[in-house]
């Protein structure tokens, strides 16, 4: 048995004692909210992604005092970070039977200073995010209303108690991005949303002076949804990697440390450090439990046109036992074999793309559409934009600019090429240009199935909010959410012109 499989046999063991001592737990009457030294322990293992020595400290600390509702809070958090970095089948029903346990234990214990239903509002917003990931909407709405009802009962019956503010802070700073079926549902919970107060409420949380030795952990964690709100709503880069930077200096020892690290450098098209960090760690034990670092590693290596990026596309097939970005990995193995000329692979892997993984996430579903079209890949379009997705401009305006219009079949492959040569000019500054190439991509491609023309109004609107054209920022913002032919990344350009709109609003 080799040591991943060793380290998957025992956590499945110890999750089965920690479950029978929660069950075991009830019969003892009111349980208590402690954070013993054990559990503090376990905080701060969960916090490096060391689950086996989380496990041990919990499996302690429910032996010690089975009604300590304290651990149930933490179990909750331990099998989250192992289902969303696993998504296993097995993996979602245990954090369901532990949801549901920690709910039942947690909302026996006496509530004398806030401690009960901010650990309720907690469990409520880890499995929003696991309901998320699983892909049940309905679900993880209810979370999200549940979370925001025990985060606001908090701060009304405790004001002191402003731990409550983190998840608070992240859900209301996120509202106004969600999608239109599910801001409906928010709207009739009567929830409200503001980026600027949702970072006010966090950083409340973070400066606050507490003698509670749980909320130390907890403050970072709050940094980290400060720093994915200047990111993903504020579309602030330049902040949100500074943060980002200053609060992963630890990712060579903190497998988590480096997980949300790469996450943000792919964001901020850091191609480079994805490699070097990742590649860091490629040996340790730990990090063989995050598989989506293997797929992020063959991406980024992809994104520099490495020939032995298929090394470690193929390594997450192998570890990873989920669906998510299994078809979407499977396309790069394709784009691989065509810049690298070896088309029985390109063949083989088109086969395997279209029968394994699922659409749940925008990123396969939009390989699966590329699998079904069977386009043809022009070898300059493709490198372009690879090189552009890793950060490479200069690079990948060498390998386009020399092409004109003309050198591309009208339709699909013209947008590309304009839609690619906008992007590029875009980020270098090139405003008329950019401008330019943009409109055109707009003009060849709106009546299109691909996305080139809804994103290159969305980058439009966002070059004018850049320079504070407000009025048409709004113009393309709301334009980009109506080309009713462009089918693809529809969730995405909506979560981000939402997103835009807000910031203006609030300005």
């Amino acid at each position: 048995m080799n040591t991943f499989v060793q380290m998957r046999v025992t956590n499945s063991i110890r999750l089965s004692v920690f479950v029978l001592c929660c069950a075991a737990s009830q019969a003892w009457g009111a349980n208590a909210i402690v954070f013993s030294e054990h559990c503090l322990e376990a905080q701060k293992a969960l916090f490096k992604f060391e689950l086996d020595a989380a496990a041990s400290h919990l499996a302690i600390a429910s032996e010690t005092n089975p009604e300590n509702a304290a651990v149930n809070y933490l179990m909750v958090m331990h099998s989250m970070l192992s289902f969303t970095t696993n998504e296993t089948k097995q993996g979602f029903v245990t954090f369901d039977s532990l949801k549901g346990l920690a709910i039942k234990n947690i909302s026996s214990a006496a509530d004398n200073d806030g401690a009960r239903d901010f650990l309720l509002e907690e469990v409520y917003f880890y499995s929003s995010v696991v309901n998320g990931k699983k892909g049940n909407n309905l679900a993880a709405a209810n979370d999200v209303r549940n979370c925001y009802k025990y985060g606001t009962q908090v701060l009304k019956n405790y004001p002191k108690y402003i731990a409550a503010k983190k998840s608070l802070g992240l859900l209301q700073s996120g509202f106004g991005s969600l999608p239109t079926n599910y801001q409906k549902l928010v709207q009739f919970f009567g929830f409200e949303s503001s980026m600027d107060k949702g970072l006010e409420d966090l950083n409340s949380f973070i400066t606050a002076k507490s003698d509670r030795p749980e909320w130390d952990v907890m403050k970072k964690e709050a940094q980290f949804f400060v720093a994915s709100i200047h990111l993903y709503l504020k579309n602030d880069k330049v902040t949100a990697w500074d943060l980002i930077d200053s609060l992963t200096k630890d990712h060579k020892q903190n497998p988590l440390s480096r997980f949300a690290r790469v996450n943000f450098a792919d964001k901020c098209r850091k191609n480079d450090e994805i490699i070097r960090v990742i590649s860091q760690g490629q040996h340790s034990a730990t990090q063989k439990q995050i598989p989506f670092l293997s797929f992020m590693l063959g991406k980024a290596k992809l994104n520099r046109l490495d020939p032995d990026a298929d090394t470690y596309l193929l390594q997450y097939i192998d570890q990873y036992q989920g669906e998510s970005y299994v078809k979407s990995c499977y396309q790069k193995l394709v784009w691989h074999s065509a810049i690298n000329g070896n088309d029985d692979k390109y063949d083989y892997y088109l086969n395997l793309l279209k029968q394994t993984g699922s659409t749940e996430l925008e990123e396969d579903e939009q390989a699966q559409k590329f699998a079904t079209q069977r386009l043809n890949l022009n070898s300059t379009l493709l490198k372009t934009r690879l090189l552009f997705d890793g950060g490479y401009y200069a690079k990948a305006l060498k390998i386009i600019r020399p092409k004109k219009a003309g050198d591309f079949s009208k339709g699909i492959e013209r947008t590309e090429y304009f839609y690619r040569k906008g992007r590029i000019y875009d980020v270098l500054n090139n405003i008329d240009l950019a401008k330019a190439f943009y409109l055109e991509a707009i003009q060849e491609g709106i009546l299109l199935p691909q996305y080139y023309a809804s994103y290159a109004t969305l980058y439009l609107a966002e070059m004018y909010e850049r320079n504070g054209d407000d009025v048409n920022a709004k113009k393309y913002f709301k334009m980009s959410m109506s080309y009713d032919a462009n089918k693809e990344y529809k969730k995405s350009i909506e979560h981000r012109a939402k997103n835009g709109l807000d910031r203006i609003d609030q300005n």
